[in-house]
């Protein structure tokens, strides 16, 4: 059982110094450039109110800063990234060690050059942190050289923020056509309630019925104290005068031309139908104006909107604005040296022991 606890002794020393080696002598120091970037939406402020806290639903920012994200890692912006800085070949080529480095013709799976694998190790050398209180991402990016580390930061900066501006532009877009149906839509209820109105106003022949009523008001008043008037005039002169006298007569059809036409006002009043309440023409007239003056409400308040998402198709709303702008290295971050070598041998320590321990159990049972 000795000759066993050397052997696997051996082989953990070997391993040991095999990877420690690999991780001073041969693995690929490669520079990471950071920098941290608020996207703001200067059309309107973003705000939460009391209820999404409670629900825990983030706020429009969060939201637009998580979409951003996605993009970042998406297969798109790696093709961007790919086709100004040559990711591809730098991935392939001997400027990453051997066990880093991809292949294109390989028969590990892991390690063959092909887009999905590209994408990994894109994803593996870009990190990407949200910080929820600040509402700020922080950026980083990991390459063997570098000035292209910070430069494909910066143009991963600059492409986030003319992407963000397009899915705002195509969401007004989109908004833009529905507003533009709706104001068809509110514009013809708007001149159909016009028509009906003007309708209204050719079959009574008026332009405002409560005008009429207000005039016909004004005029029953005055035949009603004139009628008084003349009542006690009569009155008094039948105590001086002949009934039959041509004065009196004349004073007498004075009252009943009074009396009739104070029941034609009446009645025009209370309107041409049998049993019709008085003033029903007003209360159509203003139900008819209430409803154009609505429908004209609601085509205004169209327009206006509109008008604003015509301004937010137009403008270019969000801004990423680079609160540090991406740092240049000045040395290596990765390997991390001494740490990697530490866990190396924390880790194969704690497998040679699990080992013997599992040795000596043996051992101790055939005894």
């Amino acid at each position: 059982m000795k000759i066993v606890k050397w052997f696997f002794r051996l082989i953990f020393i070997t391993l040991f110094v095999s990877i420690s080696y690999y991780i001073v002598k041969i693995e690929t120091e490669r520079y990471e450039s950071t920098g941290i970037a608020l996207l703001q939406d200067l059309a309107k402020k973003q705000s939460m109110d009391l209820s999404s806290i409670l629900m825990g639903q983030g706020s429009s920012t969060m939201q637009d800063s998580k979409i951003l994200e996605l993009y970042m890692r998406s297969h798109e912006m790696f093709q961007y990234i790919d086709h100004e800085y040559n990711l591809t070949k730098h991935y392939t080529s001997n400027d990453l060690d051997f066990a880093q480095k991809l292949y294109k013709e390989t028969p590990l799976p892991f390690y063959r050059a092909n887009q999905k694998n590209l994408l990994q190790k894109y994803n593996e050398d870009l990190m990407v942190l949200y910080d929820d209180p600040s509402g700020t991402l922080e950026l980083t990016f990991i390459h063997t050289n570098p000035q292209t580390a910070q430069k494909i930061l910066q143009s991963i900066l600059k492409r986030a923020e003319d992407i963000i501006n397009q899915f705002a532009k195509e969401n007004a877009r989109i908004a833009l056509k529905f507003i533009e149906k709706q104001r068809e839509k509110k514009r013809a209820l708007f001149v159909q309630a016009i028509k009906k109105l003007i309708a209204y106003q050719n079959s009574h022949h008026t332009i405002d019925p409560s005008v009429d009523v207000q005039r016909k008001i004004t005029i029953l008043t005055d035949l009603e104290t004139e009628l008084v008037k003349s009542e006690v005039e009569y009155a008094t002169k039948l105590k001086t005068f002949n009934p039959k006298s041509r004065e009196v007569q004349m004073l007498k059809d004075n009252i009943e031309n009074l009396r009739h036409s104070i029941t034609r006002v009446k009645r025009e009043l209370s309107g041409a139908k049998k049993g019709k309440e008085l003033n029903a023409n007003v209360f159509d007239f203003e139900l008819l104006k209430s409803e154009m003056e609505f429908s004209k409400e609601v085509y205004r308040q169209t327009l206006i909107n509109q008008e604003e998402v015509k301004i937010e198709v137009a403008q270019q709303s969000k801004h990423l604005i680079v609160v540090a702008k991406p740092t240049l290295a000045d040395d290596y971050s990765y390997p991390n040296k001494l740490w990697d070598i530490f866990t190396i041998l924390l880790v194969l320590f704690t497998l040679y022991s699990i080992m013997i321990a599992i040795i000596s159990i043996i051992e101790n049972h055939k005894d």
